[in-house]
């Protein structure tokens, strides 16, 4: 599912380089029908998703599927039929006349009324997500914020039929999820994988039991359900990238700054649109460095970010940010983070039991001599023993030494062996021999790419923000 790479890349391009991104458009109609440009479509759109709590990414996809976001042809004539299938207007609602009189739908105003084609198409999506789970399977855990969690019912609106098949190449679903990632500049992975059932000569698609719950390994939050006043912070799949921030909503208007990665704002007010019926992000109203301004809604997560005032190095600021966000670091009650001071032995224990979701079993009992119960740092230096992480040596385990960069190599090599090469070639270092106690850990995280240190100063200690520089680069590794 990457046919959509080379769109991504014109629009990313877009929103970092100035530029024109596709004509204006509005949709054309006769005297009686309403007028409506592609920033208003996609106003209300957003609009609809807000208020039946659906990501807007899912509902403007569905419209762009459908119809190109048309609700009247050129000659003014409401858009039906467009699929063979029966559908009206901009959404395609497609209704039997007994459901549309017991849903007391009014037809006119479904084929003149953009409003109300959107505000029913987004009301017959809800009611398949309520499916989840018995009809359809459940994906994740069901949240209505994650786009992922929504593949199911963008099926179903399209109808539980031989033709949604992912046996076939192309498919409904599919081409939405195409459309989300693409024209919102969102990498999403894979999709969920599922292999439905027939009976007799029937189109209608059945699952087993056991196919009823679905998990991904990607969960996509939607970009575009932020409110006034939430905590955000800026966000980039790739390290080191700056963002946009432009004098107004569009990727054409003046850029006053560029925003960092990990950077914390506050949402200042709605989601805005340009007028491009192919980008399908909006624009957040900001205050960063004394200016107000605009970020594409690409570029916007969910969580609070703390502006640690002794960080200054971009690249630490983005691993502290990563780790934030994911609760597995913090600073201290003064507002700072201390980088250069030295991590102590337990404090990264605690940090990578986190970052590795790592328990200890409840009947294991510490066999290091020199931890008692209730010692700070005692379950994460329980954890990190469990799994043959932190073992320390004569029987004490070392809690409130500080790390060296040795001890570093053995413990993320180990921890993180399946993203690390197996067998890596032998590198040599200025101040390392091959008969090194842990040659062979060093050699993992130079080759690997995690360090590029030589001399590599084993017995140096690891201060907080390599460690965190480290920790990131581990977890992201592929």
């Amino acid at each position: 599912m990457r046919n959509w790479l080379a769109l991504f890349v014109v629009l990313l391009g877009a929103l970092f380089v100035s530029g024109q991104v596709f004509a204006a458009d509005s949709d054309s109609g006769a005297p009686f029908a309403e007028k409506l440009s592609f920033k208003e479509k996609k106003d209300l759109l957003t609009e609809a998703g807000i208020k039946y709590d659906i990501p807007p990414e899912i509902l403007k996809a569905i419209a762009y599927q459908e119809t190109g976001m048309m609700q009247f042809e050129k000659d003014g004539s409401p858009v039906m039929n467009r699929n063979d299938d029966g559908g009206v207007g901009m959404m395609q609602v497609t209704l039997g006349e007994e459901d549309l009189a017991k849903r007391e739908i009014d037809m006119e105003k479904l084929k003149y009324n953009t409003a109300y084609n959107i505000e029913m198409g987004a009301k017959l999506l809800n009611e398949k997500f309520a499916w989840s789970g018995n009809i359809i399977p459940k994906v994740n855990d069901g949240d209505r914020h994650k786009l992922e969690n929504w593949y199911f019912a963008v099926l179903a609106y399209n109808g539980l039929d031989r033709r949604n098949d992912p046996e076939n190449a192309a498919t409904y679903q599919g081409s939405v999820y195409e459309t989300i990632a693409s024209r919102n500049l969102i990498d999403m992975g894979d999709l969920p994988k599922f292999e439905p059932y027939y009976k007799d000569d029937e189109n209608r698609m059945r699952f087993a039991e056991e196919d009823m719950h679905i998990v991904t390994e990607k969960q996509t939050p939607s970009t575009q359900m932020f409110q006034n006043g939430e905590h955000v912070y800026s966000f980039a799949e790739e390290p080191g990238s700056t963002i946009n921030f432009r004098v107004g909503p569009s990727v054409t208007a003046r850029k006053v700054g560029d925003v960092p990665l990990y950077m914390p704002l506050t949402v200042e007010g709605e989601l805005q649109h340009d007028n491009s019926r192919d980008n399908h992000f909006g624009f957040y109203p900001f205050h960063y460095a004394d200016i107000h301004g605009y970020m594409a809604s690409s570029y916007v997560r969910e969580g609070e970010v703390t502006p640690f005032y002794d960080v200054r190095r971009q690249e630490v600021t983005e691993a502290v940010g990563f780790l934030e966000v994911r609760d597995i670091i913090s600073g201290y009650p003064d507002g700072t983070f201390r980088p250069n001071e030295p991590i102590l032995r337990r404090h990264a224990a605690s940090m990578l039991a986190q970052a590795l979701h790592l328990k200890a079993d409840k009947s294991y009992q510490l066999k290091a001599t020199d931890m008692d119960t209730g010692d700070l740092g005692y379950n994460a230096m329980k954890t990190m023993e469990y799994h043959g992480l932190m073992t320390g040596s004569g029987s004490k385990i070392r809690p409130n030494e500080n790390m060296t960069r040795a001890q570093m190599a053995s413990v993320l090599t180990e921890a993180f062996k399946e993203n690390l090469p197996a067998n890596p070639d032998a590198h040599e270092f200025a101040d390392i021999s091959g008969d090194f106690w842990n040659y062979e850990a060093i050699n993992t995280l130079y080759q690997s790419g995690l360090t590029n240190q030589d001399p590599y100063r084993p017995n140096e200690t690891v201060t907080r923000s390599q460690f965190a520089l480290f920790l990131k680069r581990a977890m992201t590794m592929e």
